[in-house]
């Protein structure tokens, strides 16, 4: 089960995985609620959903989702009798799909379980999701040693816990492989230039994310002075930011960023043009989660604009850097950031953190033995 982008990415190793043996009746099903940016993943991952539940409904609040999964989820069970559920991370998907699986006695298996940043409004409401969907898991598929520990602290079983990695990294491997192709970068580059009008790839350009819902309101638009502050001072950099299209960002963003020549933005990309200006930025400026983990595979140092992450390990890692929505710690990070990188400093001299690309054939090789 899958409803936003991101899912339908970490998920679909596992499908693919899941396909191949004789042994499984796979079903996709979808929520559908982020029916284009969803379309693009399931073309490039070459995926076909089975059951759409057609929930996509504009600025749709979190009650609406939930109310809304819950009726048409209890439907789909009845038609199918799944033996076990698979969800995702930690979205309101996810969260209401693991409690219609539990109302019906059906297992659920937990991809990227154990994820915690302990504060419950960051991120808002991730954090109580993810949380909420373990209690009700029998397998938690962990992508790091510190996300078993965290699930074990928390009086879990251990039979109930493996570390498997995180399989947005079998992912991002697969899709590296289409950039590096040369006829797909001039092909992408193409696209990204007639969008913008100009060849915005000429100079070097950080990327930007800007979107969580816990930053609605006066946060997001203190975080956008900073950025159109930093973008005024370094006018040698172009700055890319594709504008999430909930008008609690779209609005401000279009305010505050929209006059200025050096910001260029853009409705949400398809996700490999994302991953080529991903793999061609200086670095990255971002609130997200999951781009924590995808700017390993392209060596691209981060600033995480949140005061907390359950991504721990780039921390630890030395390419990610907490800044929370402080000004002087933005500019001076971003300013330590340009230096050492135009001094040839190496961010990443360690391996991944989240993995070698083999999780999904791990979760997969689990399931096997013990369902």
């Amino acid at each position: 089960m899958f409803g936003t982008r991101p899912e339908a990415i970490k998920l679909a190793p596992v499908i693919h995985k899941l396909k191949n043996e004789k042994s499984f009746n796979t079903i996709i099903c979808s929520t559908g609620q982020h029916r284009e940016m969803l379309k693009q993943v399931l073309d490039i991952f070459e995926l076909t959903i089975d059951e759409d539940l057609d929930l996509m409904q504009p600025n749709q609040s979190l009650f609406d989702i939930t109310i809304n999964s819950l009726s048409k989820l209890n439907l789909t069970f009845e038609k199918y009798l799944p033996d076990l559920v698979i969800v995702q991370g930690d979205t309101t998907t996810a969260f209401v799909t693991a409690l219609a699986a539990f109302y019906k006695k059906i297992k659920v298996a937990h991809v990227e379980a154990g994820l915690r940043s302990y504060d419950n409004f960051h991120p808002y409401p991730e954090e109580a999701n993810r949380r909420f969907i373990s209690v009700v898991s029998n397998f938690n598929f962990a992508p790091t040693e510190y996300s078993k520990r965290n699930l074990l602290n928390e009086g879990f079983e251990r039979n109930y816990v493996f570390v498997t990695g995180n399989t947005v990294v079998d992912a991002l491997l697969n899709i590296k492989e289409l950039l590096i192709d040369k006829k797909n970068q001039e092909r992408i580059n193409a696209q990204i230039t007639n969008l913008f009008g100009v060849d915005i790839l000429s100079k070097p350009f950080i990327l930007i994310t800007l979107h969580r819902r816990e930053k609605f309101g006066k946060e997001i638009r203190s975080l956008l002075e900073i950025i159109k502050e930093i973008a005024v001072k370094y006018n040698e950099y172009n700055f890319i930011y594709p504008v999430h299209l909930n008008p609690n960002v779209a609005e401000p963003v279009k305010e505050i960023l929209g006059d200025n020549k050096n910001i260029f933005l853009t409705d949400p990309l398809d996700y490999v043009s994302f991953l080529f200006l991903m793999s061609k930025c200086k670095f990255i400026m971002s609130d997200s989660g999951g781009v924590q983990e995808e700017c390993f595979v392209f060596s691209k140092p981060i600033i995480v604009m949140r005061t907390v992450t359950e991504r721990n390990e780039a921390v630890k890692a030395g390419y990610a850097f907490i800044t929370g929505s402080d000004r002087k710690k933005i500019l001076s990070l971003f300013e330590e950031i340009d230096l050492k990188l135009n001094k040839g400093y190496n961010f990443f001299p360690k391996e991944n953190p989240f993995g070698d690309g083999k999780a999904s054939e791990r979760i997969v090789d689990i399931l096997k033995e013990n369902i």
